[in-house]
């Protein structure tokens, strides 16, 4: 964790660059004068972002961290009350489902509302907001989920970890223990999948054809379950939808 410290003096450097220059809100009207332009990106982004709680690293001594894939700042995207920001440094806390933004002028880090950001991509990943609702079938818990692959078939994931203490020379050590959950959205309706033959079974006369496909891939879906649901999803949309 100490090196997200280190890193902060940096993104200080890049705060001011994205509040300048890179971070801007979505805009098609008529060019205006810099100095105009400037000064309505920082008092939009202000306004939108900013009016968040404050983000408190926690266990910073833990050899593990709570975040997605790294412990490091990264140029991410998002969609926040219904505009696009880009080039913003972020990070995306998975203990606790939160996006994080490093802003200087409160000295600090901060969690965006959730509920008010619909989806944000960041490391080559583009996650998007679901909210449960039963009456309507949308029976996944309400989060960010990956959109591992997004066709008329579609292979979601929900990256997790879950926080967890061991007691070691007389001494708490915090771990953060990874945990996904994969899912197959197929003619509306979310399955999770638990294993390949839960993953095969959604797709009917097409089972053997996919199995038959992974074998040639010879993708062994107990050591990559991301690749696996991806490659039948893909398969099954060639063989339905050409």
């Amino acid at each position: 964790m100490s090196k997200l410290f280190l890193s902060l003096f940096l993104v200080c450097q890049l705060a001011l660059t994205v509040l300048g220059q890179t971070a801007k809100v979505a805009d098609t009207s008529p060019q205006k004068p810099i100095t105009e332009t400037l000064y309505q990106n920082a008092t939009e982004l202000s306004q939108h972002l900013y009016n968040g709680q404050r983000y408190h690293i926690y266990d910073s001594r833990s050899k593990d961290h709570q975040f997605f894939q790294v412990e490091d700042w990264r140029p991410g995207s998002f969609d926040y009350d219904g505009q696009h920001f880009e080039n913003i440094p972020i990070m995306y806390d998975i203990v606790k489902d939160l996006v994080v933004i490093y802003y200087q002028g409160r000295s600090g880090l901060i969690q965006l509302q959730s509920e008010r950001v619909s989806r944000f991509s960041y490391i080559n990943h583009h996650f998007a907001r679901i909210e449960q609702n039963k009456a309507l079938g949308t029976t996944v818990p309400t989060g960010f989920y990956d959109f591992l692959y997004d066709g008329k078939t579609k292979v979601l994931a929900r990256w997790t970890k879950q926080r967890q203490e061991q007691i070691e020379s007389n001494r708490v050590n915090v771990y953060f223990l990874p945990k996904t959950f994969f899912y197959i959205q197929k003619e509306g309706e979310y399955h999770l999948i638990t294993s390949k033959k839960s993953a095969l079974a959604l797709f009917g006369e097409h089972k053997k054809e996919l199995k038959k496909h992974l074998r040639e891939k010879r993708i062994k879906f107990r050591k990559n379950r991301e690749e696996a649901l991806v490659t039948i999803a893909k398969h099954y949309d060639q063989l339905v939808h050409p």
